[in-house]
């Protein structure tokens, strides 16, 4: 398909990749149809503050937005939010949202990202017990972030040493879980790992090294977390922050490629010469 035959563009995600997609076309001269397509009520943001300032309620949602949103519509790009895309129609080239309106295109941008792993416990649909990914979730753990709350966070990549690290700021009483024999095993050395392992328990968070969930305790509300040796941590509030698996839910429907996320050539093109991801 030549440039020249494309006339309508649809991004599905509104993260920081759909909006950068967007941005690069407008930049690039491109002067036909965007369709910006997201779930959330927000313009495209930012999520590493997420973890850090927004929780601390240092940084207001405005300030996290790529781009102002009224200059979307001043690009011509409509965007649509918040709304979710439910079936790619390729044969057509028609995309179905929630609600059944279709929508055409003549390229098609898959931007959906990761979606948070949950915890695969008995308990983990508990009230108190939370998933980390979005401003949504960042709303509804922050008024529970009150001292002296027990707060049991499990896995200690960066996301949940964050946590910790506001929460412990908050006057919260902090027990990290972390299946690996030192925080952040996955992704640096051992001597940085101790540096931030001696930082976080200088600051009074406890850890548990080499600790496996087992039971998230309750009944319509979090109490405590069981471990794989018989001890139980007591906890008011339980934060995940285990990993993202890639979000193919819309590419797997409509029978793109996948091998652990979809496959794309080095031009992002997927297997579907009118979908790029």
């Amino acid at each position: 398909m030549s440039e020249g035959e494309i006339k309508r563009v649809i991004i599905v995600g509104a993260g920081q990749a759909g909006g950068e997609a967007v941005q690069r076309l407008r930049q690039g001269g491109f002067s036909g149809d965007i369709t910006l397509i997201g779930e959330e009520p927000y313009a495209p943001y930012q999520r590493p503050p997420l973890s850090k300032k927004y929780l601390a309620g240092e940084l207001s949602m405005d300030r996290l937005l790529l781009r102002p949103p009224t200059v979307y519509a001043e690009e011509n790009v409509a965007f649509l939010s918040p709304v979710r895309a439910v079936w790619i129609d390729r044969a057509s080239k028609r995309v179905r949202l929630e609600g059944g309106r279709e929508i055409p295109y003549d390229a098609l941008v898959l931007a959906t990202g990761a979606r948070p792993r949950k915890l695969p416990l008995a308990g983990a649909d508990l009230d108190g017990v939370h998933l980390f990914r979005t401003a949504a979730d960042v709303d509804a753990i922050r008024p529970r972030f009150v001292s002296g709350a027990k707060l049991i966070v499990v896995g200690a990549g960066y996301i949940g040493l964050e946590v910790a690290a506001v929460a412990r700021q908050h006057g919260l009483d902090v027990t990290v879980i972390e299946t690996a024999v030192r925080p952040l095993a996955r992704v640096t050395s051992p001597e940085v790992a101790g540096f931030f392992l001696d930082e976080h328990t200088r600051q009074g968070v406890r850890f548990v090294l080499g600790g496996q969930p087992a039971l998230i305790q309750g009944q319509a509300h979090v109490t405590g977390v069981a471990l794989t040796d018989g001890a139980e941590l007591p906890a008011d509030l339980v934060i995940a922050g285990i990993g993202v698996t890639p979000e193919t839910t819309l590419a797997q429907q409509c029978g793109l490629s996948i091998e652990n996320g979809i496959v794309t050539d080095k031009h992002c093109r997927t297997s579907d010469p009118a979908i790029f991801a």
